[in-house]
């Protein structure tokens, strides 16, 4: 792709970094030149299309050579080179990392002139810590960081490992932490030599050099570099895919790359392809003769199609239960021109769910990148949205890259948590007859509400409605709950106290579940039957399993009145395990509602997704 053409370059080229202008959205390369003898360059090339290439003249004497601010020339070729166009100062919306013994930081506003941030080093290379010239770094969007990916030595210099180091602002760094070494699944004795890392489809890819020392058992990959896949949930935990096969393999004998390719390039996005920018190497990593000329290469590959599960005739996919919180689902996907993609929805309780069947899919047949699945020439799912579901696909002759929920992004980023509940001291504390009509549950300054229940499947309003109040003293935590039903005559009320073989949720009863500072994932739960009845356990399902508390000691009364049932709770806070609370502290809270009047059904205050022992899906408690 780029060649030799001009005075100024010696006769190894490789890029350093590739991006695309944030203006007329063509490509720029920054690229190294250097010899045996040479002083190494970093120069600039411009791409309308990211294929054809030009070296615009920079300076005068220089060509396309870049400089310093003082007019002298760049020299410092190992780099990586990050666009920001959120920079307040638009001087420093590029940023340089290069290398130095150490790394250094550099700042422009074109890309083409550049001035230092400093003389000293924006992370030096202390003793042991290895800071190398391969290296890749990045702005992790999703922890608001920058991060550094590098390779480091270790056991006695002669193994080759990846770290990571972080950074808030590119000026002060914490590691280098080693985080992945090459394993058996690789060729014996192989290394990393260093790593590219982006994100995509909020999964971290890396592409990882895997440089493959003489131990190799195939004498083909002895001395050669070659790329690899791998991905992670974080960045920092790494798993390989495939490692038996290259991500980009090398050049036919005789090309350019036959022998080493490797990139400082962070991947380009081009419509539905990523393009990789590379270097290649004609000669092995052990080759001690004149430098060979190498070449710039590019690698496209699909979005979110890195592998897939393929059908060679016909094969059932079955996702695991997942909360859908879209309006879509849509898929990634290559089928033969006799091939098909079929899909269905499974219900939380393992029922397809009529109109959404194989016999009603609308088949996709073709390549898509991000085809919409429909059922009846409609793919709208709004109807399920907060709901558990399970997709089951039916392939033929396909290939399935992915699928994901689409949809406005509210949909995803808005919390299903509903907003805070704040208790605060009342004035004197209720009689606790069931009644509901003491002067702390009308005291709005001190006595907080939870209401506004929802389906214990998904976010839509429960069918009757439920308000719990919360207040409290130094002693004691009271929680009143008003339950509106139509029909009163229907109450189911027939466990005792702590019964064990038949729960309150076979009652109509409200449970109240609490969570205190340092309880862990452990939880009190509170439960009120429509006759009084008292249930107490303290449970969690991460920790092992729960405990009865058969010496219930707080104090509940319930009444009714047409069209209302009422509970009303006196807790000791020494009965939840714990001191009475400090103005602002915060606990996790949920109400649920059994309800068997017209069949059972589940209301919460904070939705649980059909899943009952989710209490990390729990709102807030708030004391004042």
């Amino acid at each position: 792709m780029l060649a030799q053409t001009l005075d100024c370059e010696a006769n190894v080229i490789f890029p350093s970094s590739v991006l695309q202008d944030p203006e007329d959205g063509g490509y720029r390369m920054w690229y190294a030149c250097h010899s045996i003898n040479g002083v190494p360059t970093l120069h600039y090339a411009t791409s309308p299309d990211g294929l054809t290439w030009e070296k615009p003249a920079l300076q005068s004497d220089s060509g396309n050579r870049l400089s310093w601010a003082d007019g002298t020339l760049i020299s410092d070729w190992m780099c990586s080179i990050m666009y920001e166009a959120d920079e307040a100062d638009a001087s420093r919306r590029y940023k340089m990392i290069y290398y130095r013994t150490g790394y250094y930081l550099a700042y422009s506003g074109d890309g083409k002139t550049w001035t230092p941030h400093s003389d000293e080093p924006v992370w030096a290379n202390g003793s042991g810590d290895g800071l190398e010239e391969c290296f890749f770094f990045l702005r992790d969007e999703r922890l608001g960081k920058y991060r550094g990916y590098m390779r480091v030595w270790t056991n006695q210099h002669t193994v080759r490992r990846v770290s990571l180091g972080e950074s808030d602002d590119l000026t002060r760094w914490s590691g280098p932490s080693i985080i992945w070494s090459a394993g058996p699944e690789f060729d014996p004795g192989a290394q990393f030599y260093g790593m590219n890392v982006f994100i995509d489809g909020g999964v971290y890819w890396g592409l990882p050099w895997l440089f493959c020392t003489s131990e190799s058992l195939d004498p083909r990959y002895q001395q050669t570099i070659r790329l690899k896949l791998a991905f992670s949930h974080d960045g920092v935990d790494w798993q390989s895919v495939c490692p038996e096969e290259d991500a980009l393999p090398l050049g036919e004998p005789g090309t350019f790359d036959s022998e080493m390719l490797y990139t400082f390039c962070p991947v380009v996005r081009c419509g539905d392809e990523y393009r990789l920018y590379y270097s290649g190497r004609p000669t092995k990593h052990d080759y001690d003769g004149p430098k060979a000329i190498g070449g710039v290469g590019m690698a496209t590959f699909r979005r979110n199609g890195f592998v897939s599960l393929h059908a060679e005739d016909e094969g059932l996919v079955q996702t695991e239960r997942f909360l859908f919180k879209g309006n879509e689902l849509r898929i990634n996907a290559i089928t033969a021109e006799t091939g098909s993609i079929e899909a269905e929805l499974i219900a939380p309780i393992g029922d397809l769910i009529e109109g959404f069947t194989f016999a009603d899919a609308d088949p996709f047949v073709g390549d898509a990148i991000d085809q919409p699945l429909s059922w009846g020439g409609d793919s709208d799912l709004s109807p399920f949205t907060g709901q558990d579901l399970t997709l089951r696909l039916r392939l033929r002759k396909a290939d399935l890259f992915t699928f994901r929920a689409a949809g406005h992004p509210d949909l995803f980023t808005a919390s299903a948590e509903p907003p805070p509940v704040r208790s605060g001291h009342c004035l004197a504390p209720p009689v606790i007859d069931g009644n509901l009509k003491d002067q702390c549950w009308m005291d709005w300054g001190n006595s907080g509400i939870a209401e506004d229940f929802v389906q214990f499947e998904k976010i839509a309003p429960a069918k009757v409605h439920t308000r719990a109040m919360f207040t409290r003293d130094d002693e004691y935590l009271y929680i009143g709950v008003d339950c509106n039903e139509p029909f009163l005559d229907k109450l189911v009320a027939e466990r005792e106290e702590n019964e064990l073989e038949a729960n309150f949720q076979r009652d109509d009863s409200i449970e109240i579940r609490l969570n205190a500072p340092g309880q862990g994932t452990f939880f009190n739960q509170l439960c009120v039957n429509t006759a009084g009845k008292r249930f107490q356990a303290w449970f969690s399902t991460e920790e092992g399993g729960s405990r009865i508390i058969h010496d219930v000691v707080w104090q509940a009364a319930v009444s009714q009145l047409p069209g209302h049932w009422y509970a009303e709770l006196s807790v000791p806070f020494t009965a939840l395990d714990t001191s009475p609370p400090v103005s602002g502290e915060r606990w996790q809270l949920n109400i649920m509602r059994h309800r068997h009047t017209e069949g059972y059904e589940i209301s919460c205050w904070s939705c649980m997704f059909g899943r009952v022992h989710r209490n990390d899906l729990s709102g807030t408690l708030v004391f004042s």
